[in-house]
C-alpha cells in the first residue's frame, strides 16, 4: 500500500472495451485493496485520474480498472494498449464495510442480506463485492438494482447475465432497445416495485443526485439510515488530504471516505428525511 506520493508501475496485459469510451485494463501483479478503496493512476504530460480497482480483491496475479472517456487524461488512457506501463499511487481510503456473514451480534450485514444499488459507473467500485459474493456457495440473499442510460451503457454485461441465475438482480435502462434483457426506467422504478427485506444492508454508489431519490424510497420501505452505505468518490481530487477538494462539511472524503454511512454524512449532502 502507498501513501503520499509514491508511484508503482504496472504492465497492461489485457484491454477489453466494454462500451463506446468505456475500457477496462487488466493490470499483471498483486494490489492489496479493500473493495470501495481507490487509486490514483497518473499519465505523464497529462495528469491524473482517480479510479477504483474493480476486480476481486483477493486475485493475486492481476487486477482490474475500469475507465470512463470524460477527459483529455482518461481520453489518453483509454488509447493505451497490452504491454503499455501506467503508474499509481494507493490504495486511499475507507472502502465498504467488511462483509461478515456469521450470526450473532458480531455480524456486518444483518441477517445475511445484502442490497446493492449502482447508476451508470457506480457499478465499477462495488463489483468486488459482487464477485466475492459470487464464490460463497451458502450465500446467495443478494440483491442488485443496477441503472444506465440507455443499453449501450450496460456495463458487465456477462457479469450481469451470470449474477442473475445466483441473486435477484434489476437491471434498467431509460432508453432500452427492443433485444434488451433487462428493465425500462429510472433505477428508481426498478427500487420501488422491487422487494427489499427491512433488515437488509444496503451498499449504493452512482450520481450524488441519484441518491435523495433512492434514500427516500428505501426509508419509505422501512430501511433506516444506520442501514445505508453510500461512495462519495467523485469528489476526489488529491487523495490524501492536501488538496481539501473533497471536503464535505467536516469530512474529508478522501480520508474519511469515500464510503460513509449515510446518518454520518446525510446533513453535509443535505438530504431530507
Amino acid at each position: 500500500m502507498n501513501y503520499g506520493f509514491e508511484t508503482t508501475e504496472y504492465e497492461i496485459i489485457n484491454k477489453e472495451m466494454l462500451t463506446d469510451g468505456t475500457v477496462l485494463f487488466h493490470l499483471k501483479g498483486y494490489l492489496d485493496f479493500k473493495p470501495g478503496q481507490f487509486v490514483e493512476v497518473s499519465l505523464p504530460h497529462f495528469g491524473n485520474v482517480t479510479l477504483a480497482p474493480c476486480s476481486n480483491s483477493s486475485d493475486k496475479k492481476e487486477f482490474e480498472l475500469c475507465i470512463h472517456a470524460q477527459g483529455s487524461t482518461s481520453n489518453a488512457m483509454i488509447k493505451l494498449l497490452p504491454g503499455d506501463k501506467i503508474s499509481l499511487r494507493g490504495p486511499y481510503g475507507q472502502g465498504w464495510p467488511a462483509l461478515n456473514f456469521s450470526n450473532g451480534p458480531t455480524a456486518k450485514i444483518s441477517r445475511h442480506n445484502l442490497t446493492i444499488i449502482t447508476g451508470g459507473m457506480g457499478i465499477v467500485p462495488l463489483r468486488p463485492i459482487l464477485l466475492e459474493m459470487e464464490k460463497k456457495v451458502h450465500f446467495s440473499n443478494l440483491t442488485l438494482f443496477a441503472g444506465f442510460k440507455k443499453t449501450e451503457d450496460v456495463l458487465f454485461e456477462s457479469d450481469l447475465k451470470r449474477w442473475k441465475k445466483k441473486f435477484k438482480v434489476h437491471v434498467s435502462v431509460e432508453t432500452s432497445s427492443p433485444k434488451f434483457w433487462g428493465e425500462r426506467g429510472l433505477i428508481t422504478k426498478s427500487l420501488q416495485t422491487g422487494s427489499i427485506d427491512k433488515q437488509t444492508t444496503v451498499f449504493m454508489c452512482g450520481p450524488e443526485i441519484m441518491y435523495s431519490h433512492c434514500i427516500e424510497i428505501l426509508n419509505e420501505k422501512g430501511i433506516g439510515d444506520k442501514q445505508i452505505y453510500l461512495s462519495l468518490e467523485r469528489r476526489m481530487e488529491c487523495g490524501i488530504g492536501l488538496c481539501q477538494h473533497c471536503s464535505c462539511g467536516s469530512h474529508l472524503v478522501c480520508q474519511d471516505g469515500p464510503v460513509f454511512r449515510l446518518d454520518k454524512i446525510k446533513q453535509e449532502l443535505r438530504i431530507k428525511n
